[in-house]
């Protein structure tokens, strides 16, 4: 079988991958995980190919030209709520293209109402529910056996469950073919990282997050070996941890740690700021670790415990600090634009990050994601302002019950001047820069936020 996992055009940096899709807030870009994963699936009868369009910066045309030279029999591609409109009608012309293809569709619209998308949209073929389930492979392959996908059957639109194993498999993933050089994070130590992946989804309940209906899935460990063990044979070995909350379970977290001190490798990583555990913050850093994500969301008592965030705000500013003294660099990501949101509790949510002094701040537009408490809260409350989202707040999807989109949009803006353009500040990352390559990501990310939020 011929197999193509496709990242569809976009006029932006777009990234649609984990549910999550948005605009770059400034110029990083990574191999999907959605794709990443399925490829060592689908590589292992197949003949498959990537094409990342927003990567290698193509247009329809010549995107759609590829998949028609391939003539794949199925085809996995990425659909966001940030590039819905777009997206649809790109995979409309691939099914006029290549008729006999059967498309599948991995992204957060999809995740509740499949079988209505279907129904609706008559080019799709299928809906996977989980980027780590097998259901593709396991039709492709012919086998009676299936799970985790939503497909046309006949004149209907047939469910198969998703997998309950606390574990997954995917086999070594094809990380030689996503290797494209306009991939960019401006965390990593290196020029040159590979995205990888270690668990799925997450255990934790937060309100305002999409991760908190997926489950949560340990990868097999041996597996983990393997791939590190290839990807130091590509030698690289910078990685960017797309774990969603690496450290939940700590019992894998350790074996994981364990083998990158193994490979040597050096890494970022998502982190929730409530480790319990003293030694946790050492075991990271020892382990490779050179940065962590920590989130933050908010300085509102009231927002932390209504989106059952799992910890309070002493716990998160004792997490900044220990991973600070731990040598680790520390991100704290924030959201804007709650439905409790007001321009007072921004803004103090902006002083208690100033007094937090975090390395970087990654600020974000709130998003009424599907599976999400939030979102079921904004259609009932009527908060929502367009159908498209974008968290990285080019635009706000919707209004908090105070303040409007454009108010959010310019909040965001000045949040980002408050924290990043101090001079003291710009001097600090300066002197702290280790390499030209550090130095590099600096000034292109630092030109890139400027000229997005002013």
């Amino acid at each position: 079988m011929k197999i193509a996992l496709v990242n569809p055009p976009s006029r932006n940096r777009v990234i649609r991958d984990y549910y999550c899709s948005k605009t770059s807030k400034s110029t990083y870009l990574f191999a999907p995980a959605d794709l990443l994963m399925q490829s060592g699936l689908l590589s292992q009868d197949n003949e498959l190919t990537v094409i990342d369009a927003v990567a290698e910066k193509i247009d329809p045309g010549q995107c759609l030209s590829r998949i028609k030279t391939f003539m794949p029999q199925f085809m996995l591609g990425l659909i966001g709520a940030v590039s819905l409109k777009q997206d649809l009608g790109f995979y409309a012309q691939v099914k006029e293209r290549v008729p006999t293809c059967k498309i599948f569709l991995s992204g957060e619209p999809l995740l509740e109402n499949s079988e209505q998308w279907l129904l609706e949209n008559p080019s799709l073929d299928g809906v996977l529910l989980r980027f780590v389930s097998r259901g593709i492979a396991q039709i492709a392959r012919g086998e009676k056996e299936i799970e985790g996908v939503v497909i046309r059957a006949g004149d209907g639109i047939k469910t198969y469950p998703l997998s309950r194993d606390p574990e997954y498999s995917t086999g070594r993933t094809r990380q030689e073919l996503f290797q494209f050089p306009r991939y960019f994070f401006p965390f990593a130590r290196q020029r040159r990282f590979a995205t990888f992946l270690t668990d799925f989804g997450c255990p934790f309940k937060c309100g305002f997050c999409v991760m908190a209906g997926l489950g949560y899935r340990r990868r097999v460990i041996d597996e983990v070996e393997a791939e590190l063990n290839f990807l130091a044979w590509l030698q690289t070995r910078e990685l960017f941890l797309a774990d969603q909350c690496f450290g939940a379970n700590k019992d894998h977290a350790r074996k994981v740690m364990a083998l990158f001190r193994k490979y040597r490798n050096s890494f970022t990583a998502f982190v929730r700021p409530d480790q319990k555990d003293p030694e946790f913050w050492r075991e990271l850093k020892q382990s490779g670790c050179h940065t962590v994500i920590l989130g933050l969301e908010s300085a509102s008592p009231e927002i932390l415990s209504n989106y059952r965030k799992g910890c309070s705000r002493s716990e998160i500013e004792d997490g900044v600090k220990k991973a600070g003294a731990a040598g680790l660099r520390v991100v704290t990501t924030v959201i804007i634009g709650l439905p409790e949101d007001t321009e007072q509790g921004i803004r103090e949510t902006m002083k208690f990050l100033r007094k937090l002094k975090p390395d970087f701040v990654s600020y974000n537009l709130a998003v009424p994601r599907s599976l999400t408490a939030l979102r079921e809260k904004v259609i009932a409350e009527g908060l929502a302002s367009r159908a498209d989202m974008d968290q990285a707040g080019s635009f706000a999807a919707l209004r908090t019950r105070s303040l409007s989109p454009r108010q959010l949009v310019s909040l965001k803006q000045k949040a980002v001047r408050n924290f990043y353009f101090r001079p003291g500040y710009i001097l600090k990352r300066l002197i702290k820069a280790r390499s030209g390559f550090e130095l590099y990501a600096l000034l292109r990310e630092g030109l890139a936020v400027l000229g997005k939020n002013i």
